[in-house]
């Protein structure tokens, strides 16, 4: 390809960019990923967790092209797809609100809307679109990758790159996040991932039987980063304060009844926040909410968590029901009400995740495919076929929390205890 500048990524080296990328990169849309941090709760534990969607994107894309590289000749395409694949990475986080997943919170809720539809939405119609067909290629092709569609056979490989099971995506954010928390955790082996794999059957995306270890390895790091950064109690304290402050601040700013590209495009993490210091908190009291949030949050008075229970389910539906919202507001009520407290002062928090990536397209959806030549013949199996840990971690990692303000913090432990269940760990005897 022919690269007009090169900048220098931390993570990957040298990353060229041609004259199209440069465009979309100093275009609006893309400069204010420099105000969307990458982990919306993660510099209040991590203290240089400072990065943004800005640099992770580029990092997408850098990824996407190698994985092009390897995948595209198999299928008989070029230098055009490799530049779609290449703009999917680059734009598969364009849709990002203030907080990143916080928004979208609020943002699902009130609009019905994620991220996702918000990310087609800007390349469709915002100065995206006309930069993109101006470079010869279609700005709805370019959403249709970002969104996983297949609309030929071929895209089961080219919207995989980018929003697949292993995709650049996952392995661009866990090296990077790892990178700037200071942590081991996500160190994974990209390139020989991206190496070892190749287009199957029915445009399967496969992977070498002799790269286990490294497929190993790129679960378990997934699995650490989540229970170690992701959903690291205090930034999961941080983020549930984040929600209490945006769903305060939508019903008193109307954060998300943006109607235009532009309307959306002007919300970001440091507006936000500016826009609710300057709240009167005398206006209503979402408005004093939105700004007790924020001030607990400039002076790092976090809430505190009381309880916690890590669940490992192969249940989807069990799951599904714990991270209900109507679940969480009852076990929060129940909560509340035996440690005689408003239930304000109780929050339950249950994030979720399949612990190993989907596919949807596969009758079983956690498996991932692998091959291996036997008498010089491919033959197909399954991971977990070859793999005890990725039988292990078939499932879903559920940690329930439930969270209160210091001064609170016994009364609701026991509280929580006796709804859960649960024995004090000064009653365990450890053997």
């Amino acid at each position: 390809m022919d690269f007009k500048i090169e900048v220098n990524d931390p993570i990957h080296g040298f990353i060229g960019l041609t004259e199209l990328e440069t465009k979309i990169i100093d275009s609006q849309p893309y400069q204010r990923l420099r105000r969307i941090k990458q982990l919306s709760g993660g510099h209040f534990v991590y203290p240089t967790a400072e990065h943004t969607r800005f640099g992770h994107c580029i990092g997408a894309l850098f990824l996407a092209s190698q994985m092009g590289e390897r995948l595209l000749p198999q299928i008989g395409l070029g230098a055009d797809e490799l530049q779609e694949i290449r703009l999917a990475g680059l734009l598969h986080d364009i849709g990002h609100g203030p907080f990143s997943h916080v928004f979208e919170e609020a943002l699902v809720e009130h609009r019905g809307m994620n991220h996702e539809d918000v990310t087609e939405w800007i390349i469709k119609k915002s100065e995206l679109s006309d930069i993109i067909e101006d470079g010869g290629l279609s700005s709805s092709r370019i959403a249709d990758l970002v969104r996983g569609r297949r609309k030929r056979d071929v895209d089961a490989v080219l919207s995989g790159i980018v929003a697949g099971q292993i995709d650049v995506d996952k392995m661009d954010y866990l090296i990077r996040d790892s990178f700037y928390c200071g942590v081991s955790y996500g160190l994974i082996d990209r390139d020989r991932l991206i190496k070892s794999v190749e287009v199957g059957d029915n445009y399967t995306m496969e992977f070498a039987l002799t790269a286990r270890g490294t497929l190993e390895a790129f679960l378990v790091a997934r699995y650490e980063m989540f229970m170690n950064v992701y959903y690291h109690k205090a930034v999961r304290s941080v983020e549930v304060m984040l929600v209490k402050l945006m769903t305060a601040a939508d019903t008193a700013l109307g954060l998300t009844s943006f109607s235009t590209p532009e309307e959306f495009l002007a919300l970001d993490d440091i507006s936000l926040v500016s826009t609710i210091r300057e709240l009167d908190p005398s206006l209503s009291d979402d408005a004093a909410e939105a700004v007790r949030m924020v001030n607990r949050l400039d002076s790092r008075v976090l809430y505190k968590c009381a309880f916690e229970k890590v669940l490992h389910t192969d249940d989807r539906f069990v799951s599904k029901v714990l991270a209900t919202r109507d679940v969480r507001h009852s076990m929060e009520r129940e909560i509340a009400d035996d440690a005689g407290l408003p239930v304000e002062e109780v929050i339950v928090d249950v994030p979720t995740l399949p612990s190993v990536p989907h596919n949807p397209y596969q009758e079983d959806p956690m498996e991932i495919r692998v091959f291996d030549i036997v008498e010089g013949e491919k033959q197909r199996r399954n991971l977990s076929d070859f793999s005890n840990i990725a039988e292990m971690m078939k499932g879903y990692l559920d940690v329930i929390r439930v969270y209160t303000s210091d001064e609170n913090r016994a009364v609701v432990e026991r509280a929580a205890r006796r709804v859960f269940q649960e024995t004090p760990s000064t009653a365990q005897i450890h053997m």
